[in-house]
């Protein structure tokens, strides 16, 4: 765990610019993943955002009318942004939601399985990976959580991270460390002030 913590401490900031704009460990297509999260297309859409870095993010429902997601995804959409951490990669967007599942959230915890959810900015397809939480660490003023054992693709940023027993959402997927095999996310934890303003409940166990 240590040596996953150094990675993220000299890794997160140049990965928070560019987003999951690499591929680290394995995910697989799951159509699952279309009620759990939605594709949003930040320049081109695939095929042709392949020359643009796989501009292409995602979302999940938070309401009938907001949606979560990483900030580096919702600066450049068209959709209006209600709110925005000052620090972290943490945004809330105005959406329509209506019929969509919405994300009952909740604080991470260390040592749980969960499934990730998101879409390939390669091919478009609906993604999920499963892992467990390895730890956190502060860095920055944020709260990145650490999933080890799962994969993520270009695309699958500001996608849910979802606690595999209570089916809860702990975080949004921002990024993650090359050659590790894990995928870093923002723990609700760490945006109960974004949240608190948007009065989108959350449980703190």
């Amino acid at each position: 765990m240590k040596r996953l913590h150094l990675a993220l401490a000299v890794t997160a900031a140049p990965l928070l610019l560019l987003g999951c704009v690499v591929m680290s460990g394995t995910s697989k297509t799951d159509f699952a993943a279309t009620k759990q999260a939605d594709m949003v297309f930040i320049g081109l859409p695939a095929p042709l955002n392949w020359f643009v870095a796989g501009m292409q993010g995602t979302t999940f429902p938070v309401s009938s009318t907001l949606s979560l997601t990483a900030a580096h995804v919702a600066v450049p959409l068209l959709k209006p942004i209600k709110a925005q951490h000052p620090i972290c990669d943490v945004a809330v967007i105005a959406d329509n939601n209506l019929g969509k599942i919405v994300h009952q959230l909740a604080y991470a915890r260390a040592g749980r399985n969960v499934t990730l959810f998101g879409y390939s900015a390669i091919n478009s397809l609906p993604k999920s990976s499963r892992g467990k939480i390895d730890g956190f660490v502060k860095r920055n003023g944020c709260y990145y959580g650490i999933v080890t054992g799962a994969g993520a693709v270009s695309g699958m940023s500001g996608g849910p991270v979802i606690d595999s027993l209570t089916g809860e959402t702990v975080g949004i997927i921002t990024n993650v460390i090359p050659g590790e095999g894990a995928v870093v996310f923002i723990a609700v934890q760490d945006f109960t002030n974004v949240l608190d303003r948007m009065r989108i409940p959350y449980k703190t166990y």
